[in-house]
């Protein structure tokens, strides 16, 4: 019995100890859905979450530090305007869409190449 009422104050100790230590993280001040969909080819999706920085974005840090440089337009993004690309012709068809530090943002776009497209975007459409 004595042992019993040992075992059981234990595991609420231990239980009372779990719930008061654990705290939730905050939500990210910014939390985009990116999409980039090649004709004729796969369709990749991610999650940006900046502020803290994460979601399932491969380079999540790069790419919130250049929508910070813009504010969170996608519209104002010009990674490297000076690129040389190819006339290949591979369209991408991409989509932004989420909260921006409580604003809405909804953008996309045609690219006629994935050159082209980098040039444009950078590390937020590296997917």
């Amino acid at each position: 019995m004595i042992k019993a009422a040992g075992a059981l104050a234990l595991c609420g100790a231990l239980l009372a100890g779990a719930s008061s230590t654990a705290q939730a993280a905050p939500p990210p001040k910014a939390k985009l859905k990116i999409v980039d969909g090649m004709k004729g080819g796969p369709v990749k999706s991610v999650w940006l979450h900046c502020a803290p920085v994460g979601g399932t974005h491969p380079n999540a840090q790069a790419a919130c530090r250049m929508l910070r440089q813009v504010k969170g337009e996608p519209s104002q993004l010009k990674a490297e305007p000076k690129a040389s690309c190819t006339q290949e012709i591979k369209p991408h068809a991409v989509a932004i869409a989420g909260t921006w530090y409580g604003r809405k943002v909804h953008w996309a776009k045609f690219f006629a190449n994935a050159c082209q497209m980098r040039a444009m975007t950078g590390p937020v459409l590296a997917l």
